[in-house]
Order: C-alpha cells, then sequence, then structure tokens
C-alpha cells in the first residue's frame, strides 16, 4: 500500500471467550424487480442541507452545515433499515451507528441492528466470516472532527429509500458491500447533526479493503451507465434541491460544459487536483509559485481550507468592516482565484464569506482545523483587529469561511479543502474510472443573488486516521504493526 503521512497502523491481538451478540445468518434474497432506467441515465438522490446554529454568549453567530441523503440496508424476508447518511468525497467507508452503540451520539440517531436482517454476516476486517465464540476485529477512525470505534458486516447497501410505493423504491442500485458498525462516536460532530451516518466515496485505497468502497463495489456490477457521480449543492432557495447523481451526472444542473483536470497522486487515496496559482484580487500568491499546491474536492467539508502556514495572511487580505450590514456577503472584498489544469475557480464574497458578522473578540470554528492528532493546535479563529481611518477599532467584522490545514507531506504541507464554497459555485463531477474531476458554473448560480444563504461552521468530514484491533479467543499477544497508510481527514 502507498505511503501517507507516516501514520501507524496499530494491530493489537488479545484474548476474548465472549459471544457475539448478534447470531450470524447466510440468508440471502433476490433484490426487488427495477425497471431498468434508459441508457445513460444516472440514478438520483435527494440531499438535504441541515444547519445547525453555533452560539456565544446567547448569540448565533454562524452556523455548522452538513447534506445528507437516504440509504436502505438489507434485503430479504425483513424490512430494510433506512439511514440518512453523509456523501463524503474525503472518506472511504460506509459508517452507521450500531445497535450495540450506547454513547449519546448514537442514541439520538437510528442504529442499524444485525439481528433484524436477512442479509447480514458478521465479519472481520479481511472479510472472513466470524466464528461464534469469538469478538470480530474492530477498527477506529479519525477524522477531522471526531472519531468512530466500529466492527464489521457484510451487508446489501441500497441507494434510496427502502420504502414501498417511494418514487425510487423499483429503481433503486443495490449492492453487497463491507460496511463499519459504529459502537462508538464521538459527540463532535455526530451528536448535534441530523444525519446518521457517513457513506465514504474517496478512492478505493482510503478503505480498508477495495470490498469497504461502496462505489468500488457498484462498478463491479452494471448498474452503473458510467463510473462517475456528480455533486450539486445548493442553499436550498427557491425550492432547489441538493442532489448526487450515480452513474453519470446531471446535466440539468449545469450553466456550462465540463472542464476536466486530472486527479494528483490518486495512489493516496483523495480527489485531489493540482492547483498551478492562488490570486486574491488577481495578485498571485508566492507560496503556489513553485507547483506544491494542491486541493482536495471534499464534500464533507463546509468551509475552503488553507495551508495553515499562510492561513493568517489570507484571512487578513479577506477580512473586512462589515459597518450596517446584516449579511457579509454584500461586504465589498476581494476575488479570489484556485486556477487548476483545465480550469480556473472563483470565489466572490458571496461564496466564501460568513453571513452573519462577528463581533470584536468573537471566535468560531475549530480550534486547530485540519491536522493529525499528533500535530500541535493552529488556529485562525480570532478575526484581525481592523482599524478605521479615523483611528477607531472596527468593532463587527466580516469574515471568510476558512480553516487552516496543517498536514505533512506527500499531501501537504501546501494543501487546500476544496469544501461547500466551492462546491456550491461548481457542479461536480468525479470519474472514478479515468481518474478526472470535471467542473462546471453550476446552475444554482443563474439569476442567483446574495440569497439568504446560512454559512457552515468546520464540520470536517475528511479521514486523517485508522487502527485496529483483532480478536483471537486464544491467542495473548500484542502485535504492533507500523506501516505508511493514505489517510486525511473526514
Amino acid at each position: 500500500m502507498p505511503s501517507f503521512l507516516r501514520m501507524s497502523l496499530i494491530i493489537l491481538l488479545f484474548a476474548s471467550s465472549a459471544a457475539l451478540p448478534w447470531p450470524l445468518s447466510t440468508l440471502r434474497s433476490a433484490e426487488p424487480e427495477r425497471p431498468p432506467r434508459a441508457a445513460g441515465e444516472p440514478y438520483l438522490v435527494e440531499l438535504r442541507r441541515e444547519a445547525v446554529p453555533v452560539r456565544r454568549q446567547g448569540e448565533i453567530v454562524s452556523h455548522k452545515t452538513s447534506y445528507s441523503g437516504v440509504l436502505s440496508v438489507g434485503m430479504g424476508d425483513k424490512a430494510p433499515q433506512e439511514f440518512r447518511v453523509v456523501f463524503d468525497t474525503g472518506s472511504g467507508h460506509v459508517v452507521l451507528p450500531s445497535q450495540e452503540c450506547h454513547s449519546e451520539s448514537c442514541l439520538v440517531h437510528r442504529r442499524y441492528n444485525m439481528n433484524a436482517s436477512s442479509s447480514s454476516t458478521a465479519i472481520n476486517v479481511d472479510g472472513s466470516v466470524v466464528p461464534p465464540g469469538e469478538l470480530c476485529d474492530q477498527v477506529k477512525i479519525g477524522f477531522g472532527t471526531g472519531s468512530v470505534v466500529g466492527e464489521f458486516v457484510k451487508e446489501t447497501v441500497c441507494l434510496g429509500s427502502a420504502s414501498a410505493g417511494g418514487s425510487q423504491w423499483r429503481d433503486r442500485m443495490c449492492v453487497e458491500t463491507n460496511v463499519v458498525m459504529a459502537v462508538e462516536m464521538s459527540t463532535t460532530p455526530f451528536k448535534n447533526f441530523g444525519f446518521d451516518g457517513i457513506m465514504g466515496l474517496g478512492l478505493d485505497v482510503l478503505a480498508l479493503s477495495p470490498d469497504f468502497s461502496i462505489f468500488n463495489m457498484l462498478t463491479r456490477g452494471d448498474q452503473l451507465g458510467a463510473p462517475h457521480f456528480g455533486v450539486f449543492l445548493t442553499d436550498g432557495e427557491n425550492g432547489e434541491t441538493s442532489e448526487i447523481a450515480f452513474g453519470g451526472h446531471n446535466p440539468a444542473r449545469l450553466q456550462q460544459p465540463l472542464a476536466w483536470s486530472p486527479v494528483s497522486k490518486p495512489e493516496l487515496g483523495y480527489w485531489m487536483v493540482d492547483i498551478t496559482a492562488f490570486r486574491i484580487n488577481g495578485v498571485e500568491m508566492d507560496f503556489c509559485k513553485d507547483g506544491s499546491c494542491r486541493g482536495v474536492m471534499d464534500t464533507g467539508t463546509s468551509h475552503l481550507g488553507v495551508p495553515a502556514a499562510h492561513d493568517k495572511a489570507v484571512v487578513e487580505l479577506l477580512t473586512r468592516d462589515a459597518g450596517d450590514l446584516s449579511d457579509c456577503r454584500d461586504v465589498q472584498a476581494p476575488v479570489v482565484e484556485i486556477e487548476i489544469k483545465g480550469f480556473n475557480i472563483t470565489l466572490d464574497p458571496e461564496n466564501y464569506m460568513r453571513t452573519l458578522p462577528l463581533r470584536h473578540g468573537v471566535s468560531v470554528g475549530s480550534s486547530k482545523g485540519v491536522a493529525l492528532p499528533t500535530q500541535a493546535s493552529v488556529t485562525t479563529t480570532l478575526p484581525p483587529s481592523l482599524v478605521r481611518a479615523d483611528g477607531q477599532q472596527v468593532d463587527r467584522y466580516c469574515r471568510p469561511r476558512l480553516m487552516p490545514v496543517n498536514l505533512p507531506a506527500p499531501v501537504g504541507p501546501n494543501i487546500f479543502i476544496l469544501g461547500e464554497p466551492v462546491l456550491q459555485r461548481y457542479y461536480t463531477v468525479f470519474d472514478w474510472k479515468n481518474k478526472n474531476i470535471g467542473m462546471g458554473l453550476s446552475s444554482s448560480m443563474r439569476n442567483k443573488k446574495h440569497k439568504a444563504q446560512l454559512e457552515g461552521d468546520e464540520v470536517i468530514l475528511v479521514q486523517v486516521s485508522f487502527s485496529f484491533k483483532r480478536c483471537s479467543r486464544s491467542t495473548r499477544v500484542r502485535l504492533e504493526s507500523f506501516q505508511s497508510l493514505p489517510r486525511l481527514v473526514l
């Protein structure tokens, strides 16, 4: 497996005689009959945008945001179980809360019950069936915000709702894949959001094995018209609905033809592109001139991530006096340009500014941005002090939706995370087979001018790390195996 971040994979082998809490079942049943889609027509999953308020000193100063859609799990003589998940291009696994998870963040969500499925099989990380009387392997997955501890099941997962009579019931895409059942979930970010779990859509080397990558498993069948998926994110104004298309893309969501850029270093597992220039108001920043800058397209991040060493300088260039404005997207501020091979990403204040002005001394966001757990924290959560021409300090600021990214080579150090501010402006298509990313101006921008969009506080669903515990009934030996793995932050 290719090297990445010099992160260690720790395998712990220890004894246990405890029995599995679920009976094993090998029952299988054919999936419901589905009328074929038209040739080349993608399967569309509707996404719901959720905004959770962030309060400081009793006032709402920001909102955390996420986009989630519905999966149904299980096939056979028992009713499928439905879950709402984030479709996340920055991680590699399907993660669902387990019925065996009793942490607070699990209890507020729908939990997967293996007993209630006739198509489930408890497995170890290598796909082997867990014998009676043994505990199964476990994995701990670390994200940019939060972590989960999970066990494994082979299960039938379907895109879309399982509700009989629903518009997509008879036309769902279903595939047997390996799923991570979370037995522990951190409070942040999982407790406060309505989504239950995560569907990772990073390249298959981000997963424990190719059988854990659901899109990889879909490409092995004949359900996809093309090995692509397309992402349309919108604030929901004027009745627009966000969506993800599987097996192609939705041309109705584009105002211009797609421009394609090759994935940089696909062996690392991320939908990453080379950034050839980074400009603010037409002035090129020096730190990308040497060709070292790259950007990760991440549907699970609500901010624009900027290399930590340069984050403070960029924030200062973009922060403005709010004056009497109630909506900072109306402020006069620079244009940001991120030039990639074959395309120029252009962001105006309406794309990158937080909606609500911040009072002097009020901080929002993460204390460390995106960083490995072993790295020192970095922060730019406090806005820079601004002074007016009359010498008076500015009391209300318009501040960009930026966060520092502090990751070492081979992904960093000059790594951007291209989250919601970019993906709302541009319809983005991910080509799994040829490892390309296509972008075009989104149709949601047509006749759109400074609507009441809620901006996101930092939700970072980019996978940064994981470690294993392997369990054996008869062995009490600790084995530590150190490997360099490609992993980012959720």
